[in-house]
């Protein structure tokens, strides 16, 4: 049902990878996925994924504020040492690379009420992305329509700290080997009135199937391969009923949860991208491409 769908989406879903180095040498990284929009090289991904950024930001000022304190103090003979220890968990290090190698975001619009990233990549070659998506008419998307999610699920490729050059360096993800689908059914709208700043409408699609660790930013489409919403997270309702399990001579209570996936409604996407200008291709449309500003 979905081959055609996944071929189509696979040209214009990319993965996010964000790696971080904490104060004790520890490297981590992990995976996102993120939709290019059109041929300027406007992107959109999920705004959690800048968490991180945001602790890093945090970490940094912190690690400034210590340094000031601890050049003040005088260490007296004898006594203890008065320096204050830096967290070995704080983040000296981030980076995000955006699916190409000496691409970078300079222009990103956060929403994170609604989850959702907006940028520009720039340099930006337009051939590097062969179809771009198509969004699907707010109004056509009804509860019951048959839905995939696709993204960089299950991912563990670790980059590393080049000291020599102070980066990081990944290994070669082929992209498109590494994509994961899962379908479902759009179950039902979540709404949740307007965004406290911006005033667009809070609205969330939850789908049958989860979104996946590394999904997020990825594209929620239908079999024609239009994009309908772009996953946010999953969220575990409770089925209310605890069997019990026995193992090994132990009793154990298991709480069932069902577990659906949820993302940014195409209506919500589609105001955002219009109020920033950005161009893009939009189901219904005569002439193909939206323009917009």
């Amino acid at each position: 049902m979905f081959a055609e769908a996944c071929s189509r989406v696979s040209e214009f879903t990319r993965p996010l990878v964000v790696s971080t180095r904490q104060q004790d040498g520890t490297v981590v990284s992990e995976f996102a996925t993120m939709v290019v929009l059109n041929s300027d090289g406007w992107v959109m991904t999920a705004g959690h994924v800048y968490d991180s950024f945001a602790k890093y930001q945090t970490d940094l000022n912190k690690a400034k504020e210590i340094a000031q304190i601890n050049e003040s103090r005088q260490a007296r003979q004898g006594a203890p040492s008065p320096q204050i220890r830096l967290d070995p968990t704080m983040l000296t290090n981030h980076s995000f690379w955006w699916g190409w190698d000496g691409v970078r975001m300079t222009t990103a619009h956060m929403y994170r009420q609604l989850d959702i990233v907006v940028g520009k990549l720039e340099p930006f070659n337009p051939d590097w992305v062969r179809e771009y998506p198509v969004l699907r008419d707010p109004e056509s998307f009804r509860p019951g329509t048959s839905v995939c999610v696709a993204g960089y699920a299950f991912m563990n490729v670790n980059a590393t700290w080049d000291e020599p050059t102070k980066s990081f360096r990944l290994p070669r993800i082929p992209q498109k080997e590494f994509l994961f689908y899962n379908s479902g059914i759009f179950s039902r709208r979540v709404g949740r009135g307007v965004s406290a700043n911006d005033g667009f409408e809070v609205s969330f699609v939850e789908t049958s199937c989860p979104g996946c660790r590394g999904q997020s930013g990825g594209p929620i489409f239908d079999t024609e391969g239009r994009v309908c919403a772009l996953q946010s997270c999953t969220e575990h309702l409770p089925l209310g009923f605890h069997p019990t399990v026995e193992f090994e001579g132990t009793t154990t209570v298991e709480h069932q949860f069902l577990n659906l996936g949820r993302g940014l409604h195409v209506g919500t996407i589609r105001s955002i991208l219009d109020k920033h200008g950005i161009r893009y291709d939009a189901e219904g449309d005569e002439s193909g491409f939206r323009i917009v500003g």
